[in-house]
């Protein structure tokens, strides 16, 4: 069974975050997260713009909108190989903490941080997974 639904652009699955952020959030997806720009911002003559990246597979959209609220930012639950090490990077490069590693009662570990466009980011590992 594929995670690709038919009606999903190509690569995306059913559920696709789409972040509202300054573009200096995607240099920070790509050296907190690994992630690969699929689509490099390009703003219109408003200054809005849009952007793709993808982080382990999964798609991340960003943009600041025509009809982006100012006070909604988003919240992404990640997965990564190890908690500890990004969670560390992401503050590294300027995150605030919102919660330190830690193990959780469902099997994952969990960290959590916010990045500089008020996005929160759960950044997590299952442990039976390894």
């Amino acid at each position: 069974m594929s995670n690709q639904p038919s009606y999903a652009y190509p690569g995306f699955t059913a559920v696709t975050p789409y972040l509202y952020a300054r573009p200096e959030l995607i240099d920070f997806l790509k050296q907190a997260f690994g992630a690969e720009v699929t689509h490099d911002p390009q703003p219109d003559p408003q200054g809005h713009f849009h952007a793709e990246a993808k982080i382990g597979g999964a798609y991340v959209l960003l943009g600041n909108g025509h009809f982006a609220d100012p006070s909604m930012s988003g919240a992404i639950y990640l997965y990564v190989p190890n908690v500890d090490a990004t969670y560390r990077r992401a503050l590294n490069l300027g995150a605030k903490a919102v919660r330190e590693p830690a193990d959780q009662p469902w099997g994952d570990r969990v960290a959590g941080v916010k990045d500089a466009s008020g996005n929160t980011w759960w950044i997590a590992s299952n442990r039976a997974a390894k």
